[in-house]
């Protein structure tokens, strides 16, 4: 048995690896794996595009836009149905 991990990688794998390298750098190994994978793939690199275009757009996005500006708040009537079957569970 070698110490080597396989050099395939499910592509299962592949979007959890890709995942982790934005976040951290992965061992050496994992970065050999992933990048033949990648070369194999059409589909996991369209992915690693997709991830990158994401993660900058987000970047882009001020904080501001983010957060919805009117907070939704329930109707009076709504408020009192709700009083009226809490009330009514607990008799």
């Amino acid at each position: 048995m070698s110490w080597f991990p396989p050099l395939a990688s499910t592509c299962q794998e592949m979007a959890r690896l890709l995942s982790d390298a934005m976040d951290h750098r992965l061992p050496w190994h994992v970065r050999i794996r992933m990048h033949v994978h990648l070369r194999m793939c059409q589909v996991c690199k369209s992915y690693q595009r997709q991830l990158v275009l994401l993660r900058h757009l987000l970047r882009r996005t001020p904080h501001s836009e983010a957060e919805p500006t009117v907070q939704p708040q329930l109707s009076a009537e709504a408020k009192e149905r709700i009083r009226r079957a809490l009330d009514s569970s607990h008799s």
